[in-house]
């Protein structure tokens, strides 16, 4: 049970800026390997984006995200073919095939639906098989309890011998197809497995997708140099041994990503690296927004009560921000903000702001 305790917010371990948030200036960006091109092409793309929103307006059309998408794409077909390339070779970059995924997979579920269809054709197969086998053998125990003469008897288990003869021979080429169904099936669903990006446990994206995510975040940061940040978070483990039933303890985590889904924005997004250590990447946000929006989970997690049986659980989060950039790779974002997690806290600092390779700083 989860319950929102106002009182508990009014005595944190540090205070929380209670004024709306202030859009800061952000410093210029470094420039890059190829600033006169990208530099161009950003014009190019922000002249084109005001254009179809100017014909949204002039035609009355909501400028909602699916009407901007429809039109963006209408009206860049009646551009020249090099400024379209152009256009599209920075959208490539935003994309991720989600049609082209959905499809795949659900070949692949469909091929592991007939592959299942063919295993219980088999299987009724083989059960009415096991029915006939039933019957033969209790007819020829009845004429053995039956007849007492010798060569009858002789004849009767001859027989009885060739009819299971028969049947072992089809049951043999029934178990070889429903070994071979049975394999095909296994390897879709391993395939369909190996390309799921949620985390059921815990109702957010799970691993390889955050990887993935966080891989294409840094690509597009090298081409719009536009500030993100990765904030990693974590239930401290001295909350947790105070929960004994691992299913209560696997509970209060899973409430802690809710409250992770709720504090964060539609743009950002929130996983499961492993272990009970979920990240969120904050696009387009840079560092001192990536403050205060650990400030907000803080202040949620410290504020809400969490009851386990008839207990109450004193939660403790740990909290660590890096800000992303060309220079490092996904692992190593990941691994700096996890090494700096133990050092944070309720009773420590409410979290710290570390770099890749560079000595972490304190806030």
């Amino acid at each position: 049970m989860v319950r929102f305790n106002k009182e508990k917010g009014k005595t944190g371990v540090y205070s929380i800026d209670a004024k709306d948030d202030v859009v800061e200036p952000t410093p210029p960006p470094p420039p890059l390997k190829e600033p006169i091109v990208t530099q161009a092409s950003n014009v190019e793309l922000e002249k084109f984006a005001a254009l179809v929103l100017k014909v949204l307006g002039d035609e009355s059309i909501p400028p909602t995200p699916t009407n901007f998408q429809i039109y963006f794409d209408k009206l860049l077909e009646s551009k020249p073919a090099s400024l379209k390339k152009r256009i599209n070779d920075f959208l490539e970059l935003e994309s991720t095939n989600n049609d082209e995924n959905h499809a795949r997979i659900e070949r692949e579920v469909k091929e592991g639906f007939s592959q299942i269809k063919n295993i219980m054709q088999v299987v009724s197969t083989v059960y009415r098989n096991l029915n006939v086998m039933q019957e033969i053998i209790k007819k020829r125990t009845s004429q053995l309890e039956t007849n007492a003469n010798p060569l009858s008897i002789q004849n009767i288990i001859s027989s009885l011998s060739e009819d299971l003869n028969k049947m072992f021979g089809l049951t043999t080429k029934q178990i070889d197809l429903l070994k071979d169904y049975y394999q095909k099936t296994t390897t879709i669903l391993q395939e369909v497995d190996n390309q799921s990006i949620f985390d059921v446990k815990y109702g957010v994206y799970n691993r390889r997708y955050l990887l993935k995510t966080l891989q294409d975040e840094i690509k597009l940061i090298k081409n719009y140099a536009h500030s993100s940040s990765l904030v990693l978070a974590r239930v401290k483990e001295s909350s947790l041994e105070k929960v004994i039933n691992k299913k209560d303890k696997d509970t209060v985590v899973r409430n802690i990503a809710k409250l992770l889904l709720k504090t964060s924005r539609r743009s950002d997004i929130v996983a499961h690296f492993g272990d009970g250590v979920f990240a969120m990447i904050l696009k387009h946000t840079d560092i001192v927004s990536a403050k205060k929006a650990c400030d907000r989970i803080s202040e949620l997690v410290y504020q809400t009560s969490f009851f386990v049986g008839t207990g109450e659980v004193e939660t403790d989060i740990e909290l660590s921000i890096v800000a992303l950039d060309t220079d490092h790779n996904a692992e190593e974002f990941i691994a700096a903000t996890l090494e700096e997690l133990p050092h944070t806290g309720k009773r420590l600092v409410p979290y710290i702001v570390c770099a890749p390779s560079l000595p972490s700083e304190e806030q």
